[in-house]
């Protein structure tokens, strides 16, 4: 199959299932079940790619251990999810699915893989993780100083340390999670329409493509109306800009686990900061809107200067 071809399949069963996944949790589900729509769509996306990477051939699943395990792991995921539309007693143990994902995540990590470990560095890994924080940190501070006019650093300090400790605990038991994301948009995704249009083209379609793919979830799940497109925006804008930074990481390593691991030490900080900064009556205006997208272009991309961009 051509990369072209490759490419299209993966973006519209990706697209395909999403979608169906959000409009399901939208208008099927009876409880707030974000939690268990979160791990599902992230799986997605590498079930697709390792199915493409065999051509469809189920048989040769069995090859390699962590297609194995992950392709087994997201059928029962998939299987639980549609049964629990129907059933509240599924419904009600769907978080044991979950569960169960945190001890693949460990199991993961002892498997002997070279997409996903690539050329794995710890000190990679280190100055990476405190770059993206401080990022993190330095956006954040704008956001909070624009919306409230004060910035408790440190406050933010104690978070980056939580982050480092409590949160590298919780990226663990995720890992399989977000590996999901990475797995399919960094590794698949990215290399290949990197190898059609260059490193500078490849990298922001893939941000893009990427973004484009949490709309069920930001418009059907998260949000709706006005603010659903507001959000939908921002997610789709924010993961181009990242994409920027997490696609740099990956072309340096080559490593799923370890722009996985970077990845995940972000979503904890964040989840972190604004789990206490904001909370559910949280309004997505405009003005929030453009502020968040002009800090995430502001603070991303001067990393497509990066030689390895050229």
């Amino acid at each position: 199959m051509s990369t072209k071809k490759e490419i299209k399949y993966f973006l519209f069963i990706v697209f395909f299932l999403d979608f169906l996944i959000g409009i399901t949790c939208k208008y099927f589900y009876k409880v707030d079940n974000t939690g268990v729509i979160t791990p599902i769509t992230s799986l997605v996306p590498a079930f697709i790619a390792i199915l493409l990477d065999k051509d469809f051939k189920l048989k040769d699943l069995s090859k390699e251990k962590f297609n194995l395990i992950y392709s087994l792991y997201f059928i029962l995921f998939i299987c639980s999810y549609i049964l629990a539309l129907f059933s509240r007693k599924v419904l009600n143990n769907m978080n044991y699915v979950v569960y169960l994902g945190w001890a693949i995540s460990v199991y993961a990590l002892t498997i002997d893989d070279k997409i996903l470990k690539g050329k794995f560095n710890f000190g990679i890994l280190v100055k990476w993780a405190f770059i993206v924080i401080l990022l993190d940190i330095f956006r954040m501070g704008i956001l909070n100083f624009y919306f409230q006019s004060d910035v408790d650093f440190t406050d933010l300090f104690t978070r980056v340390i939580g982050t480092f400790t409590i949160g590298l605990f919780s990226a663990i038991i995720n890992l399989i999670f977000t590996m999901g994301e990475e797995y399919g948009w960094r590794y698949f995704s990215q290399t290949r329409l990197q190898s059609l249009y260059g490193n500078r083209i490849g990298v922001l379609l893939t941000g893009l493509m990427w973004g484009l793919s949490h709309l069920p979830l930001y418009f059907f799940v998260f949000y709706s109306g006005i603010e659903g497109v507001y959000a939908s925006i921002d997610i789709t804008v924010f993961c181009i800009a990242i994409g920027i930074v997490l696609g740099l990481i990956y072309m340096e390593s080559r490593s799923v686990i370890m722009v996985t691991f970077i990845h995940l030490l972000h979503n904890m900080f964040m989840a972190n900061v604004t789990s206490t900064d904001y909370n559910q009556d949280f309004i997505f205006t405009k003005e929030f809107l453009l502020v968040s997208v002009i800090t995430a272009i502001l603070v991303y991309t001067p990393f497509l200067l990066n030689k390895k961009y050229n």
